[in-house]
């Protein structure tokens, strides 16, 4: 199942809804940054879901307005959306990256061009780590999971800016 697979199912598991909410949801819980999900997406991958029959849908006449389709977990999107969360949360994910892949060549470099590489890496990490760091400070955090989502990043970023500072040293 796909990030955007997991992430439809669970706004829908949360109670039925429609395509354009289901759209503002992403984008209000900031979904948009962490998946790679767009409206088109929502609609081909809700398409998906309703023929594997983890959603179901039914239309919803609007008087003076053009009708909605309403989209809710079947019993069997349940039981599947359980079963993906919890593979999902147990066991660690590998992101793939062009950065390993072009450190796997890097000594095709001149030494000077893989330090400017590597500033700039490190420069574009301390951005980053300022913008989780505004984002943190700016959110009412009195959720548990709402913390994790904020603070797990940051984490994560500040793990590879000194894992890439002790590597520049060696270099």
């Amino acid at each position: 199942m796909t990030q955007v697979e997991l992430t439809l199912l669970g706004i829908v598991a949360e109670g039925e809804n429609h395509a354009y909410n289901i759209e503002k949801i992403v984008e209000q819980r900031g979904l948009r940054e962490r998946l790679s999900i767009g409206f088109s997406t929502i609609y081909a991958a809700l398409k998906k879901l309703q023929k594997e029959y983890l959603v179901e849908s039914r239309y919803d006449a609007q008087q003076n307005l053009p009708g909605k389709r309403i989209f809710s977990l079947t019993p069997l999107g349940k039981r599947t959306f359980t079963q993906e969360m919890m593979k999902a949360l147990s066991v660690p994910q590998r992101t793939e990256s062009a950065f390993e892949a072009a450190l796997c060549f890097a000594h095709l470099l001149s030494r000077a061009e893989l330090k400017e590489s590597l500033l700039l890496y490190d420069a574009e990490l301390s951005r980053q780590i300022q913008i989780k760091v505004r984002e943190l400070t700016d959110c009412n955090l009195n959720e548990t999971v709402k913390r994790g989502l904020l603070t797990r990043p940051l984490t994560l970023i500040q793990a590879e800016r000194k894992w890439i500072r002790e590597f520049m040293g060696l270099l």
